[in-house]
């Protein structure tokens, strides 16, 4: 058994002084006292931290990581036709390795201990896939793998490396799942892409096997104007609309973004249980418009947070989406109440658990020993005795000092434990070589 000793311990209801996690194996198996910690227990003092959950992003497309700062400041329609397709397509397995490292490295480093990658340069098989898989295990970060269906007739310009039949794309994400399904770091789920991407049809298949695997089912919905207006011209109807009348509402589905819904496909997607993955940085960053939030809460819909691909945000960092989160509320809705800190915070953190179905998020007895330690002196943090708001709305990155997941300690003294950075930037460097910014 491990004792982790800090400072202050966040408890759900707020922080308390002088606790100590116990972890035994990945889990939390207890906070106590330091007079109540087993004499046979090994003891990590993490000084004066406050230790806290580690953070859940619930959305990111990790390759996209090598393609930060080649698409700054585009238009959408060139981010994704000049960017985003033709680079791709330079991938190989390797390079999809070296990407998943990258972006998984930064966001341990942010505190982030379980990420969702939404992946789809499938090259008809899971060999990339098991490449991602692998860069998670080897840095130790806890992985959704939100496996894609992008049907082959799609009409859209991407590449043919990322369209499958539905149903062989189905079969290799049940495949995938069958194989990590003892893996408490690795949990593999559907994930049709986006109704310019799969048909009713496809997504049907995708809700079918989340049913099966007892998962959730992921798909981007409503992201931008575009994608609404092809959506009325296609089928007569909006998009949350169209999933209603398909009898595609689920409590299952993951539905990222949601900016383009407008009041009574708010009321749709709250009375079907389906959550809302909010992506404000990037949905910022693209110029895709902003997801009414409040709103959502207001209904009851459950609402996580995630920073999205790396070329869409450029940081890997829920805690800068909770800030964004908030601060895009309030000035939305021209009200400095719109969304207070505990509020974000949740949703970064036991929110995104709830979506993925995982025990994470929270620092409760049977969860996944996923922690943060952050420094109470860090300048960021000051003044004293308000660390729940600092938290969301002060915090740099030099507070995050140690990050644990799954009992193992990642990050220590600010630095990772187990991938060195000089292999991560010279990897980086040697795909992205001879690349040049489009103009």
């Amino acid at each position: 058994m491990k004792a982790i000793h800090g400072a202050l311990v966040h408890t759900g209801s707020g922080f308390e002084p002088d606790l100590t996690v116990l972890v035994e194996g990945d889990r939390i198996a207890g906070i106590v006292r330091p007079a109540e910690v087993p004499a046979d227990a090994e003891v990590d003092d993490w000084g004066d931290a406050a230790i806290i959950p580690g953070t859940v992003n619930a959305h990111g497309h990790a390759f996209q990581n090598l393609f930060k700062g080649f698409s700054d400041d585009l238009p959408f329609d060139r981010w994704r036709d000049d960017v985003l397709y033709p680079f791709s397509e330079r991938l190989d397995a390797d390079a999809i390795y070296a990407g998943a490292l990258f972006a998984f490295a930064e966001a341990l480093l942010a505190g982030t201990t379980t990420t969702v990658d939404f992946f789809y340069l499938h090259d008809a098989g899971n060999d990339n896939a098991e490449r991602v898989i692998q860069a998670a295990r080897d840095i130790g970060i806890r992985l959704v793998l939100a496996r894609a269906l992008y049907d082959p007739d799609a009409p859209t310009k991407a590449p043919a490396r990322y369209r499958e039949p539905a149903r062989e794309a189905a079969e290799r994400c049940r495949s995938l799942a069958t194989s990590y399904a003892d893996d408490p770091l690795i949990h593999v789920q559907p994930a049709p892409h986006s109704l310019h991407a799969a048909s009713p049809e496809t997504i049907r298949i995708a809700l079918e096997l989340a049913e099966e695997l007892d998962s959730p089912c992921h798909l981007h919905l409503a992201e931008a104007s575009y994608e609404r207006a092809q959506v009325e011209e296609r089928y007569g109807t909006t998009p949350v609309r169209l999933l209603a009348r398909e009898g595609l509402l689920s409590e299952r589905l993951v539905a990222i973004h949601t900016v383009w819904a407008d009041d009574e496909e708010l009321d749709l997607l709250a009375e079907s249980g389906a959550g809302v993955v909010h992506c404000p940085g990037a949905n910022a960053f693209l110029g895709d418009g902003m997801a009414r939030v409040p709103e959502m809460l207001a209904r009851g819909i459950r609402v996580a947070l995630g920073p999205d691909g790396g070329c869409a945000n450029n940081r890997q960092s829920v805690f800068d989406e909770m800030r964004s989160a908030t601060l895009i509320a309030k000035a939305r809705l021209t009200d400095g109440s719109a969304m207070d800190a505990a509020t974000a915070f949740r949703m970064g953190t036991e929110g995104g658990a709830d979506l993925l179905g995982l025990p994470v998020g929270r620092l409760e007895v049977g969860a996944h020993a996923d922690l943060v330690g952050l420094d109470i002196h860090d300048l960021s943090l000051q003044p004293p005795g308000l660390l729940e708001r600092h938290i969301v709305h002060s915090m740099q990155q030099t507070a995050i000092a140690n990050v644990m997941v799954g009992g193992r300690v990642v990050v220590r003294d600010r630095h990772l434990t187990t991938v060195r950075n000089g292999e991560i930037r010279k990897r980086v460097a040697d795909v992205t070589a001879g690349w040049t910014r489009v103009r």
